[in-house]
C-alpha cells in the first residue's frame, strides 16, 4: 500500500492503525522564509510565524506552544487571510533565548493534534523535534550556493615530483615512505607507506578542470605534515607537509582559488595527532614536561591511549588549558591562524568530531565544542565548521557547536539501505552487520524526517551531504556497478536539505580498485571517463548552484511505495520534485492525487535528467512512466531549466 503525506514516526514505529482525517496531511509549516518573517532572527526579535491549514477544516483553535525559560507557553494564533483553499494563521514569537523550541496544537471539538517537525498526532509530542529558531546564527552566504569537491591531495595529480618521497625511512617501526608509479598498486610489504605524488602544485593545475565540471568548492584531505599518505597522523599543525609542496605552496593554491571565486577548507585532526608529533615525544620521554597533560598516559611511556587502540594515534587530553590555547584559543591557534591570510582557508573539516573531548569519564565536548565555535567565527564569521560524525548527531547540532556534520547518519546511509541491503560495520569488528534486505521506503523516509525534525531548520541546510568519500566505498562500486541507481543517489544528493559534496573522480566513474580501495589515482586520460555521467554531474552542480528553491525552500515528502519515492523543495512559487524508483521494472503513468503539495490551479514541469514533461492540475500530479533512476521536476519555463 502506497502511503502518502506527512509520517508520523510514533505511529510508524507502533505500526498502529489509527485513521487520521485527511485534512490534516494538508497542514503545512516549514523553517523557511514562507513562514517566518526572518528565519536567521536576532536574539530578543520578534518573529511572525504562520501556518496555513484547509479552510475547510473543523479546526476551532490553533495555539504556537512555546517553552520559554523551561516554562510551558500558549499564544493563540490569529486567523490572517484565506487564499486556494487555506487558511493561514499568524501569532508573534519572541526569539528570548540562543534557541528557541516551537509546536503547534490545532484544536478540533473532539480531539487536540499537535505538528512538530517530525509530523503530527494526538500524542503530547517529544522536545526533541519540535521546530527550531537560532537567534544570532546568520547563514553563511557563500556556503549557500556551493558544491564542495573532496579531494585526496596524494592520489590527485602530481605536479612537482621533485618533492615525493624516495625510500624515507620513518622513525616507528621500520616503516618506509616510496613513491610509486601513478595508478601502479604497491607491494603488500610490512611497514611500506606508499605514496603516489599527488600534491598541491598538482591540484593547481587541475582547477581548470574543476571550472569545467562546475564545483565552486574544495574540501582537502589534510595537508599538514605527517608520515602516511592519507596524513591523519599530523606530527606539525603549524606547517604544511614538504611532501605537498610545503607552505609556499598552499600559499599559490588558495591564491589560485580566489581568484577564479572557489573556496577551500582544511582537514584537521584535533582529537588526536601522529607518533612523530614533538608534543608526543616530549611527553613520552619526560613525565615532567608540560607536554605530558595533552596525553593520557599510564604508568609507562609505552602505555598512553591512543584513537581506537591505534598506537600511532596518540589520543590528545582537553583537560589540558595550555593544549586548549595551542589548538584554538589563544590568539594564534592552530584553528584560527589558517583561517586568516596568507592562507584564508574558508572553514574546517574537523576529523572524528563525534569522539572529540570524550574519553571514558572525562567527556568534555559540550565544552571544548562551544569554545571551538567561538575561536574559528570570532576569526571569520563566515568560516564552515563541519565535523565528521557517522552516527546521530544531534546533539552537536544544536546551534552552538558544528554548523554541520558530514551527513552519513541523516542522509546517505538510510538512502544506501534503500538502494542495497541493509549493512552496517564498526571498528574491529569483522563482516558487516546486516541482512538481504532493502530497508522499506517507508522506513527511509521517516529516517531523513526525524533527522531533519532533531536540528534547527538553519543548521540543516548547511549539513554536508555525500554519498561516498575516502572512508567508504565508492558509489558506483557500493552499487555493483549500476549506473542507474547510482546517479539515483546523486540527484537525492544534490536535491536533499544541506550542501552537496562530490569525491574527485565519481563524475567520470571511478570505482574501488585493488590496493587502492576508494583512493585511486585520479586519471586524466579523458578516454578512460564515462563522459555521459561526467556530463550528468555538470547537469547536477550547475542546478544546484544556481536554485535558489534548493538552498533554502522547504522539505516535504509527497509519496511513497514499495519502489519509489517523491518529495519536493518549496519555495514561494518555486518548487523542484524529485521523482525516485529503485526497481529495475517500469513505472508505468502515475495520476497522484496530492493536495498536501499545494499546487497551483495548472503547473506544467520538464524532467531536467530525461527531458519528458509531468503536470499538476486540481491537486492531481501526472507523471509519465519511470525507469529505474530518477527525475528532478523543473517548472517548464524554469531559469533553472534553461541554464
Amino acid at each position: 500500500m502506497p502511503f502518502i503525506g506527512k509520517i508520523s514516526p510514533l505511529r510508524a514505529l507502533m505500526n498502529v492503525s489509527t485513521a487520521q482525517p485527511e485534512w490534516l496531511a494538508q497542514i503545512r509549516h516549514f523553517g523557511t522564509a514562507d513562514y517566518l518573517s526572518n528565519p536567521h532572527p536576532r536574539l530578543d526579535e520578534l518573529v511572525r510565524v504562520r501556518l496555513l491549514t484547509p479552510a475547510n477544516a473543523p479546526i476551532e483553535q490553533v495555539v504556537l506552544r512555546t517553552i520559554p525559560n523551561g516554562e510551558q507557553q500558549f499564544s493563540a494564533m490569529t486567523p490572517a487571510g484565506a487564499q486556494g483553499g487555506m487558511q493561514a494563521w499568524e501569532a508573534d514569537l519572541r526569539v528570548n533565548e540562543p534557541r528557541v523550541p516551537y509546536r503547534f496544537a490545532i484544536r478540533t471539538k473532539e480531539v487536540v493534534w499537535w505538528l512538530n517537525a517530525a509530523g503530527i498526532g494526538q500524542g503530547v509530542p517529544f522536545s526533541l523535534f519540535d521546530f527550531k529558531l537560532l537567534a544570532d546564527t546568520p547563514a553563511i552566504p557563500w556556503l549557500e550556493r556551493s558544491v564542495f569537491y573532496q579531494i585526496f591531495p596524494d592520489r590527485f595529480e602530481n605536479g612537482d615530483p621533485t618533492n615525493d618521497p624516495r625510500n624515507e625511512a620513518i622513525p616507528y617501526r621500520n616503516w618506509r615512505r616510496q613513491t610509486f608509479a601513478w595508478g601502479q598498486p604497491a607491494p603488500r610489504e610490512p611497514g611500506l607507506l606508499p605514496f603516489y605524488g599527488g600534491d598541491l602544485a598538482g591540484i593547481r593545475e587541475r582547477l581548470d578542470y574543476l571550472e569545467r565540471l562546475g564545483v565552486n568548492a574544495v574540501y582537502l584531505n589534510p595537508i599538514f605534515s605527517a608520515y602516511t599518505n592519507h596524513r591523519y597522523d599530523v606530527a606539525d599543525y603549524e606547517h604544511v607537509d614538504p611532501v605537498l609542496g610545503g607552505d609556499a605552496a598552499l600559499q599559490a593554491l588558495s591564491g589560485a582559488f580566489a581568484r577564479r571565486g572557489m573556496r577551500y577548507i582544511l582537514d584537521i585532526v584535533p582529537n588526536h595527532c601522529g607518533i612523530g608529533h614533538p608534543w608526543f615525544q616530549a611527553a613520552k620521554a619526560d613525565p615532567n614536561s608540560p607536554e605530558r597533560e595533552y596525553f593520557f598516559f599510564g604508568e609507562s611511556p609505552e602505555e598512553y591511549v591512543s584513537w581506537l587502540g591505534f598506537g600511532s594515534l596518540p589520543k590528545l587530553n582537553y583537560s589540558s588549558q595550555r593544549l586548549r590555547e595551542l589548538m584554538y584559543r589563544g590568539a594564534d591557534g592552530i584553528m584560527r591562524r589558517w583561517l586568516r591570510a596568507p592562507w584564508n582557508a574558508s572553514g574546517w573539516r574537523v576529523d572524528v568530531g563525534n569522539m572529540l573531548g570524550r574519553q571514558d569519564a572525562q567527556q568534555l565536548d559540550r565544552e571544548i565544542l562551544p569554545e571551538i565555535r567561538r575561536a574559528v567565527k570570532e576569526t571569520n564569521p563566515e568560516a564552515y565548521l563541519v565535523a565528521e560524525n557517522f552516527f546521530e548527531a544531534a546533539s552537536q547540532l544544536q546551534g552552538d557547536g558544528w554548523d554541520g556534520v558530514m551527513n552519513y547518519s541523516g542522509f546517505s546511509d538510510p538512502l544506501l539501505h534503500w538502494l542495497r541491503p541493509y549493512q552496517q560495520d564498526a571498528v574491529h569488528w569483522q563482516g558487516k552487520l546486516g541482512g538481504s534486505e532493502r530497508w522499506p521506503t517507508e522506513l527511509v523516509l521517516r529516517t531523513w524526517q526525524e533527522h531533519l525534525a532533531a536540528v534547527p531548520w538553519a543548521i540543516a541546510l548547511q549539513q554536508l551531504n555525500l554519498i561516498d568519500s575516502h572512508d567508504t566505498a565508492r558509489i558506483l562500486s557500493e552499487l555493483g556497478g549500476n549506473k542507474a541507481l547510482s546517479k539515483l543517489a546523486a540527484a537525492v544528493q544534490f536535491c536533499f536539505p544541506g550542501v552537496p559534496c562530490l569525491y574527485y573522480g565519481d563524475e567520470i566513474g571511478l570505482r574501488d580498485q585493488e590496493g587502492f580501495g576508494s583512493r585511486a589515482c585520479m586519471p586524466w586520460d579523458e578516454s578512460q571517463w564515462d563522459q555521459e555521467l561526467f556530463a550528468f554531474y555538470r547537469k547536477l552542480i550547475n542546478l544546484r548552484k544556481i536554485s535558489r528553491v534548493l538552498t533554502e525552500g522547504a522539505f516535504q515528502v509527497l509519496f511513497g511505495d514499495s519502489g519509489s519515492l517523491l518529495f519536493q523543495r518549496v519555495l514561494g512559487k518555486e518548487r523542484v520534485l524529485v521523482y525516485a524508483n529503485r526497481a529495475e521494472e517500469t513505472i508505468p503513468e502515475r495520476e497522484l492525487a496530492l493536495p498536501q503539495a499545494g499546487f497551483g490551479v495548472r503547473e506544467v514541469f520538464r524532467g531536467l535528467l530525461g527531458g519528458g514533461q509531468a503536470a499538476a492540475e486540481g491537486g492531481v500530479l501526472y507523471l509519465p512512466a519511470m525507469g529505474q533512476g530518477a527525475e528532478i521536476w523543473l517548472p517548464d519555463d524554469s531559469a533553472e531549466f534553461q541554464a
